[in-house]
């Protein structure tokens, strides 16, 4: 099985944690905000993607205690990424342009679920 040792430690993952949920939140500012189309169901994958990352940042962002994650963290994980994404389409409502979508927050908690179960996992 893949180790999944983290590049930096916990505190650094916090701080790029933070970071990482400015750049959401900077990009669903931006109105009208639109990438080319290369594929059907494309902004879900997006979403899919930039709060899978935002998971992977938060489950490393726990301060390890050896061995696997805890089946607990997982879902602690899942709901704090499905909780960001929720707020993110709450701000997006007030976006001219911008549509709130439950979609996208379901596409967000999939990403962020993917993340956490691979975390438990390892």
């Amino acid at each position: 099985m893949v180790s999944m040792r983290p590049l930096f430690d916990y505190k650094t993952c916090r701080v790029l944690s933070l970071v990482w949920m400015a750049i959401i939140f900077l990009l669903s500012s931006i109105p009208r905000l639109s990438a080319p189309s290369l594929f059907s169901g494309q902004d879900k994958f997006i979403h899919f993607v930039i709060f899978g990352i935002l998971g992977f940042l938060f489950a490393h962002s726990f301060k390890p205690g050896g061995g696997k994650v805890p089946f607990f963290r997982a879902l602690l994980i899942t709901l704090m990424v499905a909780m960001y994404g929720g707020f993110d389409e709450i701000h997006q409502y007030f976006i001219p342009g911008r549509v709130a979508s439950m979609g996208d927050v379901a596409a967000d908690t999939a990403g962020g679920f993917l993340a956490a179960i691979i975390f438990w996992k390892n």
